[in-house]
């Protein structure tokens, strides 16, 4: 059998998490004839540093992974490999040249940009000070009144007016550009992640795409699903509370990437309470929202078409609603303002006050049993 390596890049908030947690099943059942390792961001960020710096010791870290490797079928993943093609590329060779592996494969998933920007808030950007009053100063800078919009109309808003969305075709580009010189003996894989419309198994098409030969019959009872999320209340309350504190003052809420354990169990205990948000669709209509993620469809949709014929990936996945349309600047103020205009601020204060403090409470709670 041929010694193959697969690179899995990610991105975050493609489905990296459920993927990772199969493919440990997988080595768990196949028991040292498949290895499996998840790579330390830590680590590859040294790594990627040292390699820019042409430090002798640059691969101290990858080649310690590698060379721990014995089985003939290896994976190695981590989501933040999807931003740095140089450093993949520099694995894939090494990997080659330096451990007897016979091929690569790198292997990545994308999705709708909308999707990934709601996502990636819904996970990090609310409890993001630094992101949340960059937002506030785009609303401040045009004149609208950001505490008539909750922190993610504000960070959909900053990120439709500056115009910079995440371009997976211009990322794969770099990926086979980075790996042309060996010779094809590395291939570069891609597709979007499943949908509810456009459903498949994760792992079984992450072993055939990668043309792995794991010979596990009972396949589809390991692609497991990890997909908890943040209670809404939590995340309203959270980045309401964090938008409004002054600069220079410290937060007990964890930031993005920290305690991740504990708000989940603050949002068990919001679970069990009042539901404090059946006033929201009422106070924010969700047509702004909706403006700005039909905008931003609209705005990938050549770039996601380069990307789906580069990797031959189904279009329908990225095809923009038949309403999308791309607006102006001056169109996307001019929509915040009519909707600011048609808001009523003492509701939304008030509301906001009750979110805040069934999340204060049920932090308490938490912080106090233990």
């Amino acid at each position: 059998m041929l010694r193959s390596l697969v690179i899995h890049v990610g991105a975050q908030k493609c489905a990296s998490s459920s993927l990772q947690a199969s493919l440990r099943l997988v080595h768990q059942a196949l028991n040292g004839r498949f290895g499996f390792c998840f790579l330390n961001p830590a680590q590859l960020r040294s790594t990627d540093l040292a390699i820019s710096k042409q430090k002798v010791s640059a691969f101290g870290y990858v080649d310690q992974v590698l060379s721990g490797q014995t089985a003939d079928q290896v994976v190695i993943s981590h989501e933040m490999l999807g931003n740095r093609p140089a450093l993949v590329s520099a694995i894939a060779e090494r990997a080659l040249n330096m451990f007897s592996f016979d091929r690569v494969v790198i292997s990545g998933y994308t999705r709708l940009q909308s999707n990934y920007h709601v996502s990636s808030f819904a996970q990090w950007y609310f409890r993001d000070r630094k992101k949340l009053l960059s937002d506030i100063k785009v609303f401040k800078e045009l004149g609208l009144p950001w505490r008539k919009f909750t922190a993610q109309e504000r960070s959909l808003f900053a990120l439709a007016f500056a115009g910079k969305d995440r371009n997976w075709c211009a990322n794969y580009r770099r990926f086979i550009a980075g790996v042309k010189h060996l010779s094809g003996r590395v291939r570069v894989v891609s597709c979007h992640i499943p949908t509810r419309q456009i459903p498949y198994s994760l792992l079984q098409h992450f072993v055939e795409s990668t043309g792995l030969d794991l010979a596990i019959d009972d396949l589809a009872s390991m692609d497991v699903r990890k997909n908890q999320s943040f209670h809404p209340a939590v995340i309203h309350g959270v980045s309401n509370f964090s938008s409004d504190l002054p600069l220079g003052c410290q937060s007990f809420f964890p930031g993005p990437h920290e305690g991740n354990r504990w708000l989940f169990r603050v949002c068990d205990r919001l679970a069990g309470e009042v539901d404090v948000m059946n006033e929201f669709e009422t106070l924010f209509s969700p047509a702004f929202e909706r403006c700005l993620l039909n905008h931003l469809d609209s705005r990938t949709a050549v770039d996601n078409k380069d990307y789906c014929e580069l990797m031959s990936v189904d279009e329908r996945y990225f095809q923009p609603l038949p309403d999308a349309l791309s607006k102006t600047a001056d169109e996307l103020k001019d929509f915040a303002s009519e909707m600011a205009d048609e808001r009523r601020l003492k509701a939304i204060e008030a509301f906001n006050r009750s979110v805040q403090s069934a999340c204060f409470s049920a932090a308490r709670k938490e912080i106090i049993s233990t």
